[in-house]
C-alpha cells in the first residue's frame, strides 16, 4: 500500500486547524493563498491591507517557485544540469546554487554523513517522489547506488564557478535543505514587502513572521505520526522557523513493514529509530531535520544541543517523546496526543 502527504493535504501538519483569524482594524485582513511547489502544497497567510497582503502572498509563492527551479531533483532545474553532466565535465553554476551546494557539504561534514547531498542515486531507486511509483529496491541495486554516494567527491571550483560530480551516475539531491532555504528567502521577501504578520507552510516546514495578533504567537500543531487527525503537541511561534521530517509523509507498506522516504545515506534504507523530527530555529538553514532523523534519538539530540539557538522535538519508533532542553518553553504537549 502506498501513502503520501496528498492524502492528508487538509491537515498540512495540522497548521491549518490552528491558525486563528487576526483581530485588528477593519482595513486589515488575513489573505490566504496556496500553490503546488517543491512537490507539496504551499500555504501562505499574510495579514495586512487587502491588496498589499495579496501582493505579498504572490511574491512569496513566486520566490518559492524560483527556488524550486534552482534546486529540484525531479524537474528540469539548474541542479539537474549538474547531475546530467556527472562524470563528463564541470558545470558553470548559478552562484546561488553553488553556495547552497557548499552549505550542503558543510552539513554533511557536520553530521558525519547523516546528511549527504550525493544520495541522489539511492533516492532514484526508491522513487518516493517524482513520476515513478515507490518500490523496495533489491539489495544489489542499493549496493550499486551506494557506490555512487560520497559527499567528499563533489568538486566545487569557486574561482571558475563550477560544480563537478566526477563519476557517472552520481547525483545531488538537495531535498533535505531546499525547503528550509526557501523559507529563508521568503523571510527576506516578506521583510522587503513590510509584512509584519504571516505564516508560510511548505509541506510542514513553516515560517512564522511576527505574531498572529498583539501578544498572541502563531500556534502550530505537531502531527501524531500514527494518527493523521491527531496532534502530539502545539508550538508557539513568533519570528521562528519549524523544520520537519517524518516517516508518515511518504511511505510504502509491504508485508506489514513500513518503508519511508527518509533514507540513511550509509545503508541506503529508511532510517528506523524515529517517527518524526521537529526542529525550532530562527533560520531555515540552521540544520537539516532529515539528518537528525537519521542520527536517531541520542546522537540527534547531541547534534541539536551543539548548535546555538536550535531546539528539537523527537518522537521515537515507540511513540515516546524526547526534547532538547529549551524546547519545553515553546512546545505544549497535548494530553494523550490529542
Amino acid at each position: 500500500m502506498i501513502f503520501d502527504r496528498w492524502e492528508n493535504v487538509i491537515i498540512s501538519l495540522c497548521a491549518a486547524t490552528l491558525i486563528f483569524s487576526c483581530s485588528g482594524s477593519p482595513k486589515t485582513s488575513l489573505h490566504k493563498s496556496s500553490r503546488i511547489h517543491m512537490g507539496t502544497l504551499v500555504e501562505v497567510s499574510v495579514s495586512g491591507p487587502g491588496r498589499a497582503a495579496e501582493a505579498a502572498a504572490k511574491a512569496i509563492l513566486d520566490e518559492i517557485g524560483r527556488v524550486e527551479n534552482l534546486t529540484s531533483f525531479h524537474k528540469a532545474s539548474e541542479l539537474q544540469k549538474i547531475n546530467e553532466a556527472a562524470g563528463i565535465s564541470p558545470v558553470k553554476t548559478d552562484q546561488e546554487l553553488l553556495e547552497l551546494i557548499g552549505e550542503s557539504l558543510r552539513f554533511a561534514e557536520q553530521t558525519s554523513g547523516a546528511f549527504d547531498p550525493t544520495i541522489g542515486p539511492v533516492t532514484r531507486l526508491w522513487q518516493f517522489s517524482g513520476a515513478g511509483q515507490p518500490r523496495v529496491p533489491s539489495e544489489a541495486e542499493i549496493l550499486e547506488a551506494l557506490s555512487k554516494v560520497g559527499w567528499r567527491r563533489v568538486r566545487i571550483d569557486r574561482t571558475a564557478g563550477t560544480v563537478f560530480l566526477p563519476e557517472p551516475g552520481m547525483a545531488l539531491d538537495l531535498g533535505g535543505i531546499a525547503k528550509g532555504y526557501a523559507l529563508d528567502r521568503v523571510e527576506k521577501v516578506a521583510k522587503n514587502m513590510n509584512v509584519s504578520s504571516g505564516l508560510v507552510n511548505i509541506g510542514g516546514d513553516i515560517l512564522a513572521v511576527g505574531e498572529k495578533g498583539p501578544g498572541r504567537p502563531w500556534r502550530v500543531g505537531i502531527q501524531d505520526p500514527r494518527n493523521a487527525s491527531g496532534i502530539k503537541a502545539v508550538v508557539k511561534l513568533k519570528d521562528r522557523v519549524i523544520l520537519t521530517s517524518g516517516d508518515y509523509e511518504r511511505f510504502l507498506e509491504v508485508n506489514g513493514r513500513r518503508y519511508h522516504h527518509v533514507l540513511d545515506p550509509k545503508t541506503g534504507y529508511p532510517a528506523s529509530e524515529l517517527q518524526s523530527v521537529t526542529l525550532l530555529t530562527d533560520n531555515g538553514m540552521t540544520a537539516p531535520a532529515a539528518a537528525v532523523f537519521v542520527l536517531g534519538v541520542e546522537k540527534g539530540l547531541k547534534y541539536i544541543e551543539s548548535i546555538p539557538g536550535l531546539e528539537g522535538f523527537l518522537i521515537d519508533s515507540d511513540g515516546s517523546i524526547h526534547q532538547s532542553p529549551g524546547a519545553a518553553a515553546m512546545i505544549e504537549i497535548q494530553p494523550q496526543g490529542n
